[in-house]
């Protein structure tokens, strides 16, 4: 696959509230999510993400934020190893109506990053699907939830960011040469899972 990376431009746009597309090795799934700081994120911003992407959106977050927030993880079954760490979907409720407009979700996003937000601030189930980290970081899981919390980290952000999973055009997942191509066409800075566990 013929992506341009850069570790120091990544860090740069997400700290700047840009777009940054998270590429995971190809012997593992191949492929991409974008990634939006949840601190920085606006409905304006998470539209596009949506439009872009295709896929669900999530935001990848820590554990021990999820506890002190009284979001439960999910229970698993019949997952495989790679499967993500899903916490009950929430929706943010100052300030919001249904909770699915891109400006509800953003919202929420900010919300989950805020001193100030409580529990019983988020009705459960929601909108927003958040996923946990694994504690050990990309050291536990090379996955793309620890790879963007470790982008966060890197940034000096807090350390959530909204993920939405690059899907092409056909509805099948953006892989290679077509990966290569949406990254290209739409201007997006791109890094790599080994490039910041490497870096951390």
């Amino acid at each position: 696959m013929d992506v341009v990376t850069d570790l120091q431009q990544a860090v740069e746009a997400l700290r700047a509230g840009e777009l940054v597309a998270l590429l995971d090795h190809p012997e593992r799934e191949g492929e991409a999510d974008l990634l939006l700081a949840a601190q920085l994120a606006t409905g304006t911003k998470l539209n596009e993400m949506i439009n872009v992407g295709r896929g669900l959106v999530t935001v990848a977050m820590t554990e021990e934020r999820l506890r002190e927030l009284g979001i439960p993880l999910l229970r698993p079954a019949h997952c495989g190893a790679n499967w993500p760490r899903f916490a009950e979907p929430v929706d943010y409720t100052i300030g919001t109506t249904t909770g699915i407009s891109a400006f509800d979700r953003a919202a929420t996003a900010q919300a989950l990053t805020s001193r100030d937000a409580r529990p019983g601030h988020f009705a459960r189930p929601g909108h927003l699907f958040p996923l946990a980290a694994e504690p050990g970081g990309l050291v536990a899981r090379a996955g793309h939830t620890e790879g963007a919390v470790g982008l966060a980290v890197l940034a000096g952000l807090f350390p959530a960011v909204v993920m939405c999973e690059m899907l092409a055009a056909d509805g099948h997942m953006a892989r290679g040469a077509v990966l290569a191509e949406m990254i290209r066409r739409h201007r997006l800075t791109a890094v790599t899972v080994e490039e910041i566990a490497a870096a951390l």
